[in-house]
């Protein structure tokens, strides 16, 4: 069973969500934003995988509660800007925290 993965290079933190529930899933999203952001990285993918779900009639997948996230402007006030893909999200973050160069490890959150 496949569960999540998260790296970083310094600049671009990915986080696979592959294998979280909607709600891990969201809450895991929020922390690597809110840490990616402390720690002046630039952006954040965030991997969802391609939804056949259809909000419509009601099933509800990572993908459809990331954007619903996004449509109310309810994720980390760091995000500048989104770029959505049929499988990821890409985010711009504001890079006024000095860059740390520790790299993020999924360990820390999950």
């Amino acid at each position: 069973m496949p569960y999540p993965t998260l790296k970083d290079d310094g600049h671009t933190v990915t986080l696979d969500l592959h294998g979280a529930t909607v709600d891990e899933a969201l809450d895991l999203t929020q922390q690597v934003i809110r840490e990616a952001a402390q720690r002046g990285r630039s952006s954040v993918k965030i991997v969802h995988g391609t939804s056949t779900s259809d909000t419509a009639y009601g099933s509800h997948s990572i993908k459809h509660a990331l954007y619903d996230l996004l449509d109310r402007q309810a994720l980390d006030a760091s995000v500048t800007s989104e770029w959505r893909a049929d499988s990821h999200l890409l985010l711009s973050l504001d890079v006024s925290a000095t860059r740390n160069p520790n790299l993020m490890r999924l360990l820390d959150f999950w």
